[in-house]
């Protein structure tokens, strides 16, 4: 978890611009959200521009109305930097009755309405996908949508132990919070799982800066040495990290 990172993604170097207003909102910080539906897909990275243009200019204002009309709380989309098969990470954020089968038809058919050329093209260039649902628990987290990377440690834990690990991990979040104060890293999100996917326990957090990683690390080991109880409760373990999408203007 937040282990230190030893090599850089062929993305790294490329300038990252904080996405603003009009491509994210910060869903998973309205006090009503409760759920995120996530939709993973694996493109070549020489479409990943293409995607781009297709989501700012027709998705976009369509997930803009649905805010508006309450179907969800927020949207986004991060591009992968290093871990894990996929690389482009779209999601919507809902709250307990969000029917996100429907919210998801609604983006697509207001895409296809917009540029239908443009959605064929990302539907063929896709060479795999996943869905995901998760339930939004503790969080301490302002302007997701301001961050620079999203690091993502996803574990599977027997159910039968995720009442002891979630008491755990009560007890280690207040020093993640003391980090948010030290400017160590921008905010964290607990996800539990909902439906679909591998892993079904999941602290994002947020970083504003690539060097405050490995010092969040330290944090993290401080208080979670790998002789503490939480280490034995975990069964498989994965991490993930997201960038902004670049702006290929």
């Amino acid at each position: 978890m937040l282990k230190k990172l030893l090599t850089i993604s062929l993305l790294s170097g490329v300038g990252i611009s904080c996405a603003d207003a009009q491509t994210s909102t910060d869903g998973q910080t309205n006090p009503g959200a409760t759920r995120i539906s996530i939709a993973s897909h694996s493109v070549r990275f020489s479409d990943i521009p293409a995607f781009a243009a297709l989501y700012r200019g027709a998705a976009v204002p369509v997930m803009a109305n649905l805010v508006e009309d309450g179907m969800i709380t927020g949207y986004g989309v991060w591009m992968h930097n290093m871990g894990g098969k996929y690389n482009l990470r779209w999601h919507l954020a809902g709250m307990e009755g969000t029917n996100f089968e429907q919210a998801w038809t609604e983006v697509i058919t207001g895409i296809d309405a917009v540029d239908p050329e443009g959605l064929e093209a990302f539907n063929r260039s896709v060479l795999a996908h996943k869905d995901e649902i998760w339930n939004l628990g503790a969080r301490n987290l302002e302007s997701p949508a301001d961050a620079s990377y999203v690091y993502e440690n996803l574990f599977k834990v027997n159910r039968a132990d995720l009442p002891r690990w979630n008491e755990l991990w009560g007890e280690v979040l207040p020093a993640l919070d003391g980090a948010i104060s030290d400017g160590l890293m921008r905010g964290y999100v607990v996800e539990e799982h909902n439906t679909g996917g591998e892993f079904n326990w999941n602290l994002v957090v947020f970083f504003d800066d690539w060097d405050t990683i490995d010092d969040a690390q330290v944090v993290f080991f401080e208080n979670i040495p790998l002789d503490h109880e939480i280490w034995t409760m975990a069964i498989a373990h994965k991490d993930e990290v997201w960038a902004q999408i670049p702006d290929m203007n």
